[in-house]
């Protein structure tokens, strides 16, 4: 390691929140990153002015987390991130033992806090926003005559801390061409035909049956208007007749999928039924996801041909529909598209990507 690069250490739960915190560090996709692996678990991505190092998760990896400490004897910054929502109980805990693991002041650890989190003074650890992470990079960056990898660290303005997550914060500036898109919604609303739609090939099993069609999550990928696109099939986890042991599963597995590119949530609905399940879906989402999920998600609508033989404008049905289906387009930023199936590759297809790119604007 060159001595005079920026050393970086994440730390945390999860490799999706570090390996989005490193892509921003970087500036760039991590497939694009000089890569090696160190100790048991510990990935180490470096260019010309960073060495940034995932440590493993604490609770698994004890040793390897006080032998990175011993190679890595003096990083620049040690960062945890943590979930929305997350315990300052439990937090307290991990530093105090990575403390007692690597010998280290805990002064030394600093939480990046979620954006809705409490002012950084409430809390009995160190805290940092992710604008004076950027701003501590630029002069780190500028008293080694090093260059930013990002220009967003030159004068980073400390972002509203009642708009967005940490999580979309990271991957909403997220600068490659690689993304994942979910399909989510109840059995029956023609999530798989959607992924085929998107595909532009039949790839996913998909029938007119409101039946259980997909029983485990499926990946295909893409290249549309030069954006790599991974379309990640998913069972129903919705439905209450399913047991929450099953349906945690494929929660488990969706979130393994996700872990390497930003994700968009498409949540899939018939625009011509509207039922009761569908009515608090978005709880069940958040359950899942977590509390911000519903902005990282674009809703989808399907059978549009139902509209368009009724004669009713996409912008009309919105304006329209159920006063429950309005509250989730709604919360959801009103990011709906509409699609028909049948008609594949076209420029309903487009209009999703526009979406979605205006997302990572």
């Amino acid at each position: 390691m060159s001595y005079n690069k920026i050393s970086v250490v994440i730390l945390g739960h999860g490799d999706r929140l570090k390996k989005a915190l490193i892509t921003v560090i970087l500036g760039k996709d991590l497939s694009q990153v000089s890569k090696r692996n160190v100790l048991k678990s510990t990935e180490i991505y470096e260019d010309n002015s960073y060495v940034v190092t995932g440590a493993p998760d604490i609770h698994t990896s004890c040793e390897d987390i006080r032998e990175l400490f011993a190679i890595n004897q003096h990083p620049h910054m040690s960062l945890m991130v943590v979930e929305d929502g997350f315990s300052t109980e439990e937090v307290w805990q991990q530093i105090e033992m990575l403390h007692r693991i690597t010998g280290r002041p805990t002064e030394e650890f600093r939480v990046l806090l979620p954006l809705k989190s409490k002012h950084p003074d409430s809390y009995p650890f160190k805290c940092c926003t992710l604008g004076e992470v950027f701003n501590k990079l630029s002069k780190l960056t500028e008293g080694r005559h090093l260059m930013p990898t990002d220009k967003r660290y030159t004068d980073h303005p400390e972002p509203e801390r009642s708009t967005q997550g940490t999580e979309m914060e990271v991957t909403g500036n997220h600068s490659g061409t690689k993304v994942n898109l979910v399909l989510l919604g109840m059995a029956g609303t023609g999530k798989s035909a959607s992924g085929n739609t998107i595909l532009g090939k039949p790839l996913f099993k998909s029938t007119t049956s409101s039946s259980l069609t997909t029983t485990e999550c499926q990946v295909a990928e893409t290249e549309i208007g030069g954006r790599h696109v991974r379309v990640i099939d998913t069972p129903d986890i919705f439905d209450d007749e399913i047991k929450s042991s099953v349906k945690s599963k494929h929660v488990r597995k969706c979130k393994e999928l996700c872990q390497e590119e930003p994700c968009v949530y498409l949540l899939v609905m018939r625009a011509s039924r509207f039922i009761e399940d569908e009515r608090d879906i978005l709880k069940k989402l958040e359950k899942a996801f977590g509390s911000r999920v519903q902005e990282q998600t674009v809703i989808l609508f399907t059978r549009g041909e139902d509209l368009w033989r009724a004669k009713i404008s996409f912008e009309n049905f919105l304006h329209d529909c159920q006063p429950d289906l309005k509250k989730i387009v709604e919360k959801c930023g009103r990011r709906c598209v509409l699609f028909e199936n049948s008609d594949s590759r076209s420029p309903q297809v487009e209009e999703l990507m526009k979406t979605v790119s205006r997302m990572f604007k």
